[in-house]
């Protein structure tokens, strides 16, 4: 599932401003440890911050967090149980915040039962669009298909956001259900909208479709228009077209544009892999986790996996898809390849 409605930090640092110490606490340290992608001293702080009675909810709040990052989804859970438990009369936001934390965290780790015993709690809070998508898709991962939908058709009630349409399809392709989010992409194909945002989403949404040539006109004004993240599904287009060259080069542009290094270059080896170049797909993957960009982590080891089937290496392709899994246990294509790289 796509974390679409959480921000790390954000909170965190809101409640770091007027603590009136001039001492460093190990909240605060945590805190900015968190930020520097220091997940181990991140932990380490936050858990002497709740020992000492510091923002204690909070704290519990960033040591999961921080090992969500690190890949520890069972010490994660435990955190943000932790937090729930200790958030006691603290605000509402805080309390949905945690909960949406621990949603995610249960939903990754497949304990979709639980995730739903979780957005009942969500619900007894807030009956927002967020809490109709998480809860959906619990149920969706249940068999639990019309209560799905319905909640779905909750989210999206006179919605004019092309992500929330977008976000849906892509938990209906997660349960391989492909063709029912189809229906949530032509939905948002009704929103009316002239400008370049509008065409970078419709872009998007007829390359989902595989309608290339349409995606291909849409992405291409917006590209005209200044928007620079069109650029990146504009090479998916032009790689799914075969012209791997053009796509390339779209890839190449965003590799000095901050938020789209990694996309770049797990775009640049996708069209490696396509051109059988196995090497140097291999050093775009390197240099794309370097970036440490989360939300395109996961893209860059599957590919990885990818490219050392590709050349036979399966040993290693073997050893990389069982941390894969480790990290993202929920991932059904790649159970399939694991499967199938058992009986090589």
């Amino acid at each position: 599932m796509k974390t679409r409605y959480i921000v790390i930090g954000g909170c965190i640092l809101s409640l770091l401003t007027g603590c009136g110490s001039s001492k460093t606490s190990e909240y605060e340290l945590g805190a900015q440890a968190l930020n520097e992608k220091d997940y181990s001293s991140a932990v380490e702080s936050f858990e002497l911050a709740a020992a000492e009675n510091d923002h204690v909810a909070e704290a519990f709040r960033g040591e999961g967090i921080a090992y969500s990052r690190m890949g520890n989804y069972e010490e994660a859970e435990k955190a943000f149980q932790s937090a729930l438990a200790q958030s006691g009369e603290s605000s509402k936001s805080l309390k949905e915040d945690i909960l949406c934390y621990l949603i995610t965290i249960q939903y990754r780790q497949g304990k979709y039962e639980e995730s739903l015993a979780s957005c009942e709690q969500l619900f007894e809070i807030t009956k927002s669009k967020e809490a109709y998508f998480l809860r959906g898709c619990s149920r969706l991962h249940l068999n639990l298909y019309e209560e799905a939908a319905a909640d779905f058709s909750e989210m999206i009630a006179d919605s004019k956001d092309y992500s929330d349409y977008i976000d849906i399809y892509r938990i209906y392709k997660e349960c391989d259900m492909k063709a029912d989010g189809e229906t949530y992409l032509e939905q948002a194909l009704e929103i009316e909208g002239k400008g370049k945002e509008d065409w970078y989403n419709r872009g998007k949404i007829y390359y989902y479709l595989e309608e290339y040539e349409k995606a291909e006109e849409e992405l291409n004004a917006s590209y005209e228009a200044g928007n620079q993240e069109a650029a990146i599904y504009l090479g998916k287009v032009y790689a799914e077209l075969g012209d791997t060259e053009t796509a390339k080069s779209m890839y190449k542009e965003c590799l000095d544009e901050k938020g789209y290094e990694a996309k770049a270059y797990n775009g640049i080896a996708y069209c490696c892999i396509l051109e059988e170049n196995y090497t140097e797909a291999l050093e775009n993957i390197s240099q794309g986790l370097a970036i440490g960009d989360e939300e395109e982590k996961q893209a860059l080891l599957f590919n990885e996996i990818v490219v050392y089937e590709k050349m036979s290496d399966f040993v290693t392709a073997k050893e990389k898809i069982k941390t894969y899994l480790e990290w993202y246990p929920t991932d059904a294509a790649a159970v399939k390849e694991s499967y199938f790289l058992e009986t090589r």
